[in-house]
């Protein structure tokens, strides 16, 4: 859903802040010509909020509970602990997880993009029960134009999957795929230590009975928003392992299977649809994590050669 919210209060600005963002503002900003619109795009856990407003105004926050990435469309936003600024193009983390933070916003169109910590967490772990060290980055910037682009093209595509079809977020399977998908795309864009070496015992681990519970697992829950630490934890292994598991003995990826049983179980449910039941193939591939019917439709016309709608009509 879309939620906006327009004042030309600042004090009024800052109690609205504090609320979305879960932590006390402090701003400072003349009202003289001030204006400040705020619009929310999506559901949790995932947001999309965009902020426009004139004037230069001062914050203070506290730390904010979600991880934030910034894309400055318009103006200069300067984070004054840092002493860095961010232009129209620039991306970064919005600060430091767990600090609080000081910036100056100068007639600023930005968009920031809410992530949970815990799915960040969660993508990076490679053993299922092991605790991760507190995230740290070094830079909030990215580390080079090409990790830089790899975001931007990430969050457009949910962005625009989500201005498509607001109802995107209320769908377990899309609203887990999306965040889990900003969430890798974050960790490989902002430097961080939280990316996991190589461990030797995961080729050790990479064996036919690793596959095999993997496989079993993935098809008794391709209904629910499984994960690729979910597989691993009911194989009893690590992430890698059950990756190398898959690529070594069946030449594929863990989600790859996935998709691969969601597109069988999305077939046998337009194949039982009878006529005037309802039964949309937009509703069906949204039902079983695809992001756009025609991307569907094209993965099941190669897979089953017709289009899905001759499926549904027959």
């Amino acid at each position: 859903m879309q939620v906006v919210f327009d004042s030309t209060d600042p004090e009024r600005t800052a109690a609205f802040l504090a609320a979305t963002y879960g932590a006390p503002v402090k701003m400072s900003a003349g009202r003289a010509g001030y204006r400040f619109r705020h619009t929310r795009l999506g559901q949790g856990p995932l947001y999309f909020n965009t902020i426009d407003h004139t004037a230069t105004t001062e914050y203070h926050a506290d730390p904010f509970p979600a991880l934030i990435v910034v894309r400055v469309h318009r103006g200069v936003r300067t984070d004054l602990d840092l002493d860095e600024r961010l232009g129209p193009g620039d991306i970064s983390l919005h600060a430091h997880p767990g600090r609080p933070y000081h910036t100056r916003l100068a007639s600023i169109r930005h968009t920031a993009v809410l992530i949970p910590p815990q799915a960040v967490a969660e993508v990076a772990r490679n053993r299922p029960d092991d605790p991760l060290p507190p995230l740290r980055f070094s830079s909030l910037r990215p580390i080079g134009p090409a990790a830089a682009r790899g975001w931007l093209q990430a969050a457009d595509y949910v962005a625009a999957s989500l201005s498509a079809d607001p109802e995107t977020m209320a769908r377990p399977l899309l609203a887990g795929a999306a965040t889990r998908l900003l969430a890798a795309h974050l960790l490989a864009t902002f430097p961080t230590a939280w990316l996991s070496e190589p461990h030797h015992q995961d080729r050790v681990d990479a064996t036919q009975t690793t596959l095999a519970r993997a496989m079993a697992f993935i098809d008794a829950n391709a209904d629910l928003d499984i994960t690729a630490l979910d597989i691993a934890r009911a194989a009893h292994v690590t992430v890698r392992a059950v990756q190398l598991a898959f690529r070594r003995h069946v030449r594929t990826t863990p989600m790859a299977y996935l998709r691969r049983v969601r597109l069988e179980r999305a077939h046998e449910q337009l194949c039982a649809a009878t006529w005037g039941d309802g039964t949309t193939v937009t509703a069906v591939a949204a039902r079983w994590g695809f992001f756009h019917p025609g991307h569907f439709a094209a993965v099941y016309q190669q897979t089953y050669g017709r289009p899905p709608s001759r499926t549904l009509r027959t």
